[in-house]
């Protein structure tokens, strides 16, 4: 299972990388039969986010290390000069919490759950 990374690099440009979850079938629910299950990832906050369509923000770092998982709607997000869109089902780790960060345009109105790491 894929999902975007966002981060900053040496030069505090925000920069984004492919990155997969490893599944590996695991006992989740006994008795149920084993999953795919990823290793677990420790989660101070959980939120959800709601943003309406043509909401824009100029560039800015992240407030925290955090899960954007995407419920609805589409969004853009610029960074160190791309962009990238990212719709219904996507997940975004966003670890750029310095440098110059990232900028992000609602296309249609986004509805994400938000995990901080």
């Amino acid at each position: 299972m894929k999902f975007t990374r966002l981060f900053s690099d040496e030069e505090g440009v925000a920069r984004f990388q492919e990155v997969e979850f490893t599944l590996v079938q695991r006992e989740f629910a006994p008795p149920a039969p084993p999953l795919g299950l990823s290793d677990p990832i420790a989660a101070t906050a959980f939120m959800v986010l709601r943003a309406p369509t043509g909401w824009t923000d100029a560039a800015h770092p992240a407030p925290a290390r955090q899960f954007m998982i995407m419920l609805g709607g589409s969004i853009e997000v610029s960074a160190g000069g791309e962009t990238r869109h990212f719709a219904t089902g996507d997940i975004l780790l966003v670890e750029d919490t310095a440098g110059h960060g990232h900028g992000s345009t609602v296309l249609e109105e986004v509805t994400m759950a938000v995990v901080r790491i």
